[in-house]
């Protein structure tokens, strides 16, 4: 199969799900902003409480476990799906490769982050930042992809054929 010359019934589910899991993403983002800030002390101090409250380490780690345990099983299907859809875009395999298993390189080391966060130190918070926007970047990455090949990709073809640069085919 290919995104490119794909049925347009399939471009229309394939482009709802995108869109819509996207969409569900960004919500999710807005609720961690409105959590901790996405900032190094925002989430040390959701984490573990502030210096006057420190959150007791058996507090700290149910929560995390409660959290982790429904995130790690959502966000591995999520990326799972739309990895899959990735899959079939014109990308070269080798960067495929890269680009499907940046997301769960990204959340386990997200969530690596948080555990040492809690069980080590603070500093782990960084971590937590850096690698929750890695994972965020790199899936948007896989659904601007495909979107990307159903859509405007077929419009670039039938304007210029094959004189179109490597990096947009």
């Amino acid at each position: 199969m290919d995104l490119v010359t794909a049925r347009p019934s399939l471009k229309v589910l394939l482009s709802a799900f995108l869109l819509f899991v996207g969409l569900g993403y960004v919500f999710g983002l807005v609720n961690i902003y409105n959590n901790v800030g996405f900032s190094y002390t925002g989430v040390v101090v959701h984490e573990r409480g502030d210096e006057s409250e420190e959150v007791p380490v058996e507090f700290a780690l149910a929560k995390l476990v409660h959290n982790h345990h429904t995130h790690l099983f959502s966000l591995s299907m999520l990326f799972f799906l739309v990895g899959g859809i990735f899959s079939f875009t014109r990308i070269p395999e080798k960067a495929k490769m890269f680009f499907i298993a940046a997301p769960f390189v990204g959340m386990f080391l997200d969530f690596s982050s948080f555990w040492l966060l809690v069980l080590q130190s603070a500093l782990f918070a960084w971590g937590a930042v850096v690698f929750g926007a890695f994972m965020a970047f790199s899936f948007f990455l896989l659904i601007g992809r495909p979107l990307y090949e159903m859509w405007i990709l077929p419009l670039w073809i039938r304007k210029w054929g094959t004189a179109i640069p490597w990096f947009l085919r």
